[in-house]
């Protein structure tokens, strides 16, 4: 590399030459002497009076004395710059050009740079590097704009992290710099560029030698002053920092990053006393619980494994579970119900002050967010809105928590059900030789790692539209239909044995039937039905044993009763037999057309049925032992995929009008562009995928289906089309290559719908292509098929 630019790297120099001056800050003094503005003209006056009286101002500036004497002069230059309504609130400095020398500065910006210390103290060690980028490109791009009349901006910005010498506190600044008062002088020939050497340097933007080859520095020099502001930006910086760490599969239980989550607390709220916890609540046992370990973080449990008062934990429950509203105590010495038990102890560990924040899951309570501090009234209402964002991550990450502490405790039966895929067999196989090996060493064995990297991930499903509304209005159809018939039977029965109690009986299945055509609520069946079979049908049977030549009048409510199950139960079983048809024809799809892709190249495959049924496929050269991957395979698989997805969704079309009820399906392809790793894992039995970055994956596959196109309320999967989803561009243009080819195939039709996904939770910056399945044509699977086979 340049001498010049290694020393520009290790010492944070300006590669360009640069000379402090005062000419143009003058220049616009005089221009104002001549301003319409009587005041501002006079002002001018009396600046450039004092200019005169100070010569040595007209030049560059070399001695840094000159500043100190003539210091009042260069303050009344100043007040073009600074204004002293924002002394004490915007951080601005004029500087020499690109250099530490502060020429003036706002109180706000010397408050700053007490507190870190110096200036070096604003500057992280792992940002140096971007720094040095920043500013020498901010020089060469400054000389394209004067001397070439093109503008480039760089993409990013670059923040600047303070670290507060008193409280060990990060902060972080956005920098703008204004060039106005500085200009760029040609010390030689300016170089000439041609449009493919323009082209070069501007695809090479991050690469500062190719730019001092083609322009170098002691061409120019940088002449006069900038102005140097800075912009606190520490609230966005820490959430999106926090949330990347939330993403973290150990985030909330391994040591290291629960303490990097409690820094980041402290740096959002300026509070270096701040603490954090996490609780866990256990649905099924009905009480809150600690992680365990090392992992035991809770302030409510402190080492305890769970709140041992079952008053508290009912309090608990009661403020968090049923009002979902957050708890704030600003002085524990005044706190009331439902802490009081624990008020006392809480104090004697050093917590005055204490917010405890519920986190819901899928609406469903999952725990604790808990802050607390030594000092009374430094956490309040004001502390909720800056953490309110990373709310439900820290509920996904305290589910995740939990789920994997309960598969912990996994029983032997679990491992004698659990297959191996065959593709990956002998991974398991070179597995139990290692430990076989330590057996037979007289070693205690220890079971290796399952670990396939970069493989690449493929994930598509095909669901049912709408299921979990069309399941819902089955139900009311079905308990609607009950209803009326038993009051039906009812009514006849009155008039055989005129008895109150029918009359009142027949009120209250009205009352239940105008509950649920208002609104059917989780519950309400359960309800409905305990009525009818401990209260309705009794008194029928007596009736029918009383009255045997009456015995008629229940008939037609008997006859439509569910023989094995007792309900009525026509509109749910048309829904669940259809349900079951069509998965079980995409299951059977699946399974026949995979395991002649396995020939095509190995690969791992697995698939789970809901409303509807998904699949997972990784490859990669990890998987295999003997065989060498290319990412030919990779291609050649999606394609695949593709595929068999247009066959499902053309025949699932085409099963329509032969179900007990018509529902439709929709289907969408996830494309990944980066490979990942995924992991064994023993306690659960099944590979996952590791590492933060590929956690991002599992949470895009869970928000996606129900996802809506960007400025519209439409769902981006829609019945007989297909919807591929990605993030990169590469992709979006190979499967357009792979729908134009099955578009010519006539398995595909019509225009391809480029769409852009709504931000979902933890999900932004997603788009999609979208296109029709020819449901009218033929299959061409085998055909493809054979096209795909790789010899």
């Amino acid at each position: 590399m340049d001498a010049k630019l290694d020393q520009c790297n290790t010492r944070m120099e300006f590669p360009f030459e640069c000379k402090l001056s005062l000419t143009n800050l003058i220049d616009y003094w005089q221009v104002r002497t001549n301003d319409p503005n009587k005041y501002l003209a006079n002002t001018a006056l009396t600046i450039m009076e004092q200019v005169r009286q100070a010569p040595a101002l007209l030049e560059p500036i070399e001695d840094p004395a000159l500043l100190e004497q003539h210091q009042d002069t260069i303050d009344l230059l100043m007040t073009a710059i600074f204004s002293p309504y924002t002394e004490e609130e915007e951080m601005v400095s004029a500087i020499a050009p690109f250099k530490k020398l502060d020429i003036h500065s706002t109180q706000a910006y010397k408050q700053l740079m007490e507190e870190a210390g110096s200036y070096e103290a604003l500057l992280d060690p792992e940002e140096i590097s971007q720094i040095m980028l920043h500013k020498a490109m901010s020089g060469y791009f400054a000389i394209m704009k004067t001397y070439y009349g093109i503008n480039i901006e760089l993409d990013k910005d670059i923040i600047y992290t303070l670290t507060s010498q008193k409280t060990g506190l990060k902060r972080y600044f956005k920098i703008m710099i204004n060039p106005k008062f500085c200009e760029i002088v040609l010390k030689g020939d300016l170089p000439k560029l041609t449009d493919q050497d323009i082209k070069h340097l501007t695809s090479h933007i991050e690469d500062v030698e190719v730019w001092i080859d083609m322009l170098p520095p002691s061409l120019f020099e940088f002449q006069g002053l900038i102005v140097f502001k800075l912009i606190e930006v520490t609230k966005d910086q820490v959430l999106s920092r926090m949330k990347e760490s939330l993403l973290e599969k150990n985030s909330i239980t391994e040591k290291v990053s629960f303490l990097d989550l409690e820094q980041k607390f402290r740096s959002l709220l300026q509070l270096s006393d701040v603490k954090l916890g996490i609780s866990g609540y256990h649905k099924s046992k009905n009480r809150f619980f600690n992680f365990g370990g090392e992992s035991q973080r809770s302030i409510l449990m402190g080492e305890s494994n769970h709140i041992e008062c079952p008053h508290t934990t009912a309090d608990l429950l009661e403020q968090f579970a049923n009002q979902a509203e957050p708890m704030v105590i600003e002085d524990m010495a005044d706190c009331c119900r439902p802490l009081q038990s624990k008020s006392d102890e809480l104090q004697e560990n050093g917590v005055q002050n204490l917010i405890l924040n519920p986190l819901f899951y899928n609406d469903e309570f999952v725990g604790l967010l808990e802050l607390a501090s030594p000092n009374r009234g430094d956490l309040n209402a004001l502390a909720l809105t800056k953490i309110r964002e990373v709310l439900p991550l820290f509920a996904i990450a305290v589910k995740r928590s939990s789920e994997e502490l309960e598969n912990n405790i996994q029983t032997l039966i679990k491992e004698k059900y659990t297959s191996i895929h065959p593709s990956v067999e002998w991974k398991f196989n070179n597995a139990a030789h290692q430990m076989l090996e330590q057996i037979a060493q007289h070693k205690t064995p220890v079971a290796p790692q399952i670990v396939f990297n970069e493989v690449y991930p493929l994930y598509a499903a095909s669901d049912i539209r709408n299921s979990s509304v069309v399941r819902h209005q089955c139900i009311y159809k079905d308990l609607s239909r009950q209803l009326q018939l038993a009051k039906q039977a009812l009514n006849i029965a009155i008039k055989i044995t005129p008895l109150p109690v029918l009359d009142e009986t027949i009120f209250r299945l009205d009352q239940f039937r105008r509950k649920i055509k208002n609104k059917l609520v989780t519950g309400d069946e359960s309800i409905i039905l305990e009525f009818i079979q401990q209260e309705v049908e009794p008194v029928i049977r007596n009736i029918e044993a009383n009255h045997p030549q009456e015995r008629e009048f229940a008939k037609a409510y008997w006859e439509a009763l569910d023989p094995n199950i007792g309900v009525v139960y026509e509109h749910r079983r048309d829904f669940e037999n259809s349900l079951t048809t069509i998965n079980d024809t995409i299951g059977s799809i699946l399974d026949e057309e995979e395991k002649k892709a396995q020939k095509m190249f190995p690969h791992f495959f697995e698939k789970y049925k809901t409303d509807g049924v998904e699949h997972n496929i990784y490859i990669g050269a990890s998987m295999v032992e003997h065989l060498v991957f290319d990412e030919v395979y990779l291609r050649n698989l999606r394609l695949w995929q593709l595929v068999v997805t247009a066959e499902i969704a053309s025949r699932t079309a085409a099963m329509m009008p032969t179900l007990a009820m018509p529902l439709e399906t929709t289907h969408l392809i996830l494309v990944h562009a980066n490979p990942l790793a995924i992991k064994f894992r023993q306690d659960e039995k099944k590979f996952d995928v590791d590492g933060a970055y590929n956690i991002r994956y599992e949470i895009t596959k869970k928000r996606i289906d129900k996802a809506l196109a960007k400025h519209t309320k439409e769902r981006i999967t829609q019945p007989g089309k297909i919807a591929i989803i990605y993030s990169q561009e590469k992709d979006a243009i190979a499967y357009r290559q792979y729908i134009d080819y099955l578009t010519h195939k006539e398995l595909l039709a019509g225009k391809v719908e480029e769409l852009e996904l709504e931000e979902l939770q933890g999900v932004s910056g997603l788009k999609a292509l979208r296109v029709a399945v020819n449901t009218a044509a033929s299959s061409i699977l085998d055909e493809v098929k054979q096209l795909l086979e790789v010899a």
